[in-house]
């Protein structure tokens, strides 16, 4: 006689369910004729069901979420997602729908955006998250994290929360615990000082880059925006990663420099210059706080200095 299959709690919350799964996937398949049955089947057996069973909670809570996050993407989830999710299925049992889409999100934005060190946020996340209890806490890491390993977008976002986090956490991956001083120098780290280049960020258009022709800068409401003459986008650059997002609306405002560029490419901060000869002939710059940004000719890319 073959053994039993064993009653797990995902078999049950299928068990309990299984005429509104069914009734889904059919209104899922309606939507995707290219959803295919047999392999969603195995979706949920190598990628739902470890998940479901190794949550704890409510089962039917867990594979209630983890079903509709599979629907929409009509089974083809990454197999870094189900590590992530199995490494933290404790949280995942605690508020389903929020745990496995904010992850799920997370992931798919560091996988998306050019630079960024996705499996070092899985495994510093897999490392940070061991002595958390909290749904609360695990989401502050993870967006500390997601910064850290490239977004820099969530720069502002991150700092908002990254008092929160366990102490020492924080110092594990920016080498400080004091978020005042990462939040005033976006290029800190404990041994560079003076004036440096930074950050180069930008391409062209054809080679898989954001401009279709040598972008300018300019500040607007003391953000970092940059042009090609047909978009407008915000710049986002610190020490962890750089990204440009469309902001068609902004226009260039004044703000007296605090870092100066010559025609030779000399950089002045404080009585202190230095000159680097690929910003010579700039045709555009400007300057907020430790920073400066510059645009040449010669490039598609925007060229950051920073003074510490």
């Amino acid at each position: 006689m073959a053994p039993m299959e064993e009653v797990t709690p995902f078999l049950k919350a299928l068990a309990a369910h299984r005429d509104r799964y069914n009734a889904q996937f059919r209104l899922a398949r309606h939507r995707s004729k290219n959803l295919d049955a047999n392999a969603f089947l195995e979706h949920l057996r190598v990628f739902v069901s470890p998940i479901v069973n190794a949550a704890g909670g409510d089962p039917i809570e867990v594979t209630d979420a983890l079903m509709d996050l599979s629907l929409a993407t009509h089974g083809r989830l990454p197999v870094s997602l189900h590590r992530v999710l199995l490494n933290q299925a404790r949280f995942v049992g605690m508020d389903p729908a929020r745990v496995s889409v904010a992850l799920a999100n997370a992931l798919h934005h560091l996988e998306s955006e050019p630079g960024t060190t996705t499996h070092k946020w899985i495994t510093y996340l897999e490392y940070y998250s061991r002595s958390l209890e909290t749904v609360e806490s695990l989401l502050d890491l993870g967006v500390v994290l997601a910064w850290v390993c490239g977004l820099a977008a969530l720069r502002e976002s991150a700092l908002d929360v990254a008092s929160r986090l366990a102490p020492g956490t924080l110092r594990g991956f920016t080498f400080t615990d004091d978020v005042d001083q990462l939040r005033a120098d976006p290029w800190w780290s404990p041994t560079n000082r003076g004036l440096r280049i930074v950050r180069k960020l930008g391409a062209f258009r054809g080679f898989g880059g954001t401009f279709t022709r040598p972008p300018t800068v300019f500040l607007h409401e003391g953000r970092l925006h940059a042009t090609d003459g047909a978009h407008t986008w915000r710049v986002h650059a610190d020490a962890y990663g750089g990204a440009l997002r469309r902001a068609d609306n902004a226009t260039p405002q004044h703000q007296a420099p605090t870092l100066t560029l010559s025609r030779d490419g000399a950089v002045s901060c404080n009585g202190e210059s230095r000159v680097f000869r690929q910003l010579a002939g700039a045709t555009s710059w400007t300057s907020w706080s430790n920073t400066l940004a510059v645009t040449t000719p010669w490039t598609h890319s925007i060229m950051f200095v920073a003074h510490s």
